[in-house]
């Protein structure tokens, strides 16, 4: 048995709470919404320390690059597991239990979110040993935070009689109570559930046999099934047959082994704009602004600009958040509200629902700039060392410029190589293909002519990814 602990970050949220910023396509912990990292990467920091082996993030397919890019940043050593279907936290923290067992099963596992911010390191990471330490031989232990208010978003933790370990045995759970309930939980001395459990991988395979024996059986042949995929790992198709459900109601609310060791950091899920306006630096007036923004005789705002200049004049307690493609005015008080915003958009057919602007792609990313009738504007970015599919299109015509790097561009079968400033055009039919030989990011603006321009116009002819 290792003395080190495996960290397992589930990387798997929707981002419906942060709109516009974050979305179904790019969710909270794969930007950089406080600081200059991501949530991901600033999890993935926090478990760089002794007694913490390389850590295991679990990812959904739709991002799976994205993560993937991230992690490797700062974490090459990690191993990247992604689903083939969401299915929730509880089939993602047992599929982390069954690859660690495949190993060893008394693997001593701490399973986290990616999208939660602690300033702390060190005592984030006491209180994970301390945790840990707690259930060698068997149990569950969940770090409790001690809360700073009533907050309704929030589970809540009863901790009962102590241990000499450091822990209490868990008493019972409470699912985000109304602000009276939350009080009084307080008064009771109850914690927040900050959603971070310490086991060993073998005990908790057992214990969710006796309880889910389907959903164990399952991601046991998922597990037995898998296969690596570009530099990541993804389990075999039974895992999509799991029931979906939390770890906490799977699980957490029904065993009696469990205990609660003290986070003794300050905490935040960041799961509103009023969360990160509280987490933000401010100036004077109390007006914390991110990107081109301005405040005039207007107090405790948020300002969140990605591009165009956001002013607020006169104003208080509001949420300013712009995007290339959307912009939300909310008070700061009604910042939960925005999860209801966004099922109206979804409701009424709204693609900025659940679209991000920027689309990620294994090669690099694009973004579309201009859309008319008969011409769309993209701003293509390629890694370096990486390609594109060869391929062609039947409805439109390409113009690409290049603005940074350099470009090799394959045009039927003849090879250019591009720099700043130059530029090629591959006419309807042709077969073309984008590569960056060079050691930068390759960066173009590409206009297409032509009568469809979306993108199942694609006819891949070779792909190293495995799309044709």
């Amino acid at each position: 048995m290792s003395d080190k602990i495996l960290p397992v970050i589930l990387c798997g949220g929707t981002g419906t709470r942060l709109w516009p910023v974050s979305r179904e396509g790019m969710a909270k912990q794969l930007l950089p919404i406080i600081g200059d990292e991501t949530m991901l990467q600033m999890t993935l920091r926090r478990v760089e320390s002794e007694g913490f082996a390389a850590p295991m993030v679990i990812g959904a397919h739709a991002v799976r690059f994205t993560i993937r890019d991230q992690v490797e940043a700062v974490a090459p050593k990690a191993r990247v597991v992604i689903e083939p279907e969401r299915r929730d936290t509880m089939a993602a923290v047992l599929l982390a239990a069954a690859i660690a067992a495949k190993d060893d099963p008394d693997t001593l596992i701490a399973v986290m979110p990616s999208d939660h911010l602690i300033r702390d390191a060190g005592a984030f990471q006491a209180a994970i040993r301390t945790a840990a330490g707690s259930v060698r031989t068997s149990g569950i232990a969940v770090v409790g935070v001690q809360p700073t208010g009533p907050a309704t978003g929030y589970g809540y933790i009863k901790p009962g009689a102590a241990a000499k370990d450091g822990t209490s045995a868990v008493e019972r759970f409470v699912e985000k109570p109304d602000e009276a309930r939350a009080a009084a939980l307080i008064a009771e001395g109850c914690l927040w559930n900050a959603g971070m459990f310490s086991f060993r991988a073998g005990w908790l395979i057992a214990a969710m046999g006796a309880m889910e024996p389907e959903a164990v059986e399952l991601v046991t042949k998922a597990v037995a099934a898998m296969k690596q995929d570009l530099g990541m790992w993804v389990p075999g198709a039974d895992f999509g047959k799991v029931r979906a459900t939390s770890f906490d109601h799977g699980f957490m609310e029904k065993t009696r082994e469990a205990r609660v060791a003290p986070g003794n950091f300050r905490w935040s899920d960041v799961g509103d704009w009023d969360a990160v306006w509280a987490e933000s630096g401010k100036d004077e007036a109390g007006n914390a602004i991110r990107g081109d923004g301005f405040a005039y005789a207007a107090k405790d705002n948020l300002i969140h600009s990605e591009g165009r200049l956001v002013c607020a004049v006169g104003v208080e307690g509001l949420a300013i958040i712009e995007t290339p493609d959307a912009i939300m005015v909310a008070p700061r008080a009604k910042a939960q509200e925005v999860k209801g915003l966004v099922g109206a958009l979804k409701g009424a057919s709204r693609p900025e629902a659940v679209e991000h602007i920027r689309n990620h792609r294994p090669w690099g990313w694009y973004q579309t700039m201009d859309l008319g009738e008969r011409h769309r504007v993209k701003r293509i970015v390629v890694k370096p060392g990486a390609k594109l599919s060869l391929q062609k299109h039947h409805h439109r015509a390409e113009h690409w410029v290049v603005v940074r790097g350099t470009a090799e561009v394959t045009c039927d079968g003849k090879v250019t190589i591009l720099h700043e400033n130059e530029s090629v055009y591959l006419p309807i039919g042709s077969v073309h293909r984008l590569a960056n030989p060079g050691r930068i990011p390759v960066e173009i603006i590409e206009v297409q002519t032509g009568t469809y321009l979306e993108e199942d116009d694609i006819i891949r002819i070779e792909d190293e990814f495995g799309r044709t």
